[in-house]
């Protein structure tokens, strides 16, 4: 009885939480991932959607869990940063590397992808919101033989599933981008396991292959995502940068020139082939062949996510 009046006051307290247009808290529990909310709002096929995260480079992420502080706790966390800051102290005075920038990048990659370290000439160009029966098989004939992964929402999945095996059959590989869109750190756990289930089960179901990779809407984990992303063998991902071409303001110009400028060995790049702003996926369609020929221009090859890690060295 306990554990169900926990959970409906959870529940309750997610419902009656402020509205997501004024961003999140600074320090919201449970919410990985940081960015200024941005204005304006997003439609997935007619519905409102929140705010999105406004980063253009890789994340890294915060969790914050929570937990009661004991007695004596703060103590304790004192004396261990205490200790901590005495040992890189001793350790920088002794010649010795206790840390690296590269030792802490590798150790956060394997828990959020944002990027891959490789040697190869490869990136990853990758596409939130689909299948969309207006965009979709556009975006599959002007990528040629460039490959992508595409973030589908199981949602459209179960809409057009044909459209996700057109998109398997070209070569391409489907990844999770959860269920229905909604904001992950405004949805209780059970709620977020249901999305990423439902979703994970969708895609399957749709194309024969499983997901291997989840990135969120809005690029937010709440703990339960956080959680429930490896247990069902996906990666937790975001990207290394973006072209904000959502927004009706982005050109196919100024899509192009963002996504190029973070092109480089490794980076994943996120686009969008659905929804936003009235013709924005119109925008990213037309930036496509100046994104692919500035790609070849700097010898680097677009590959789906799988064959990116693949390559990886780290």
């Amino acid at each position: 009885m306990r554990d169900e009046q926990r959970e409906r006051e959870a529940e309750h307290a997610a419902r009656n939480t402020p509205d997501e247009r004024e961003g999140p808290a600074a320090g919201e529990p449970g919410e990985i991932g940081s960015g200024a909310p941005l204005s304006g709002r997003r439609f997935v096929h007619g519905a409102p959607q929140d705010n999105r995260l406004s980063s253009s480079l890789g994340m890294i992420p915060t969790i914050i869990l929570g937990f009661p502080r004991s007695e004596g706790r703060s103590l304790i966390d004192a004396l261990i940063v205490v200790g901590v800051l005495v040992a890189l102290v001793v350790g920088a005075y002794w010649g010795v590397r206790f840390a690296s920038i590269s030792f802490v990048r590798n150790r956060l990659g394997r828990l959020l992808l944002s990027r891959v370290t490789t040697r190869l000439p490869l990136v990853s160009l990758t596409f939130d919101d689909g299948p969309d029966p207006e965009t979709t098989e556009r975006f599959l004939s002007a990528l040629g033989d460039a490959r992508a992964t595409f973030f589908v929402l199981g949602m459209n999945v179960r809409r057009w599933p044909h459209l996700a095996r057109a998109m398997a059959e070209a070569g391409h590989e489907l990844a999770s981008h959860g269920d229905s869109h909604r904001t992950m750190t405004r949805v209780p756990p059970r709620g977020t396991l249901r999305e990423l289930r439902r979703a994970h089960r969708t895609i399957v179901e749709a194309t024969g292959e499983t997901p291997r990779f989840y990135r969120p809407p809005y690029g937010r984990f709440n703990l339960a995502s956080w959680l429930e992303t490896p247990r069902l063998g996906m990666r937790r991902t975001l990207w290394t940068a973006g072209a904000r071409d959502w927004e009706a303001e982005a050109t196919p110009e100024l899509i192009a020139e963002r996504i190029l400028a973070g092109a480089a060995p490794g980076a994943i790049l996120l686009l969008h082939d659905s929804d936003g702003d009235p013709g924005a996926p119109e925008h990213t369609l037309a930036a496509l062949p100046a994104i692919l020929a500035g790609l070849h221009e700097r010898g680097l090859r677009s590959v789906t996510l799988s064959e990116l890690m693949r390559a990886d060295v780290s």
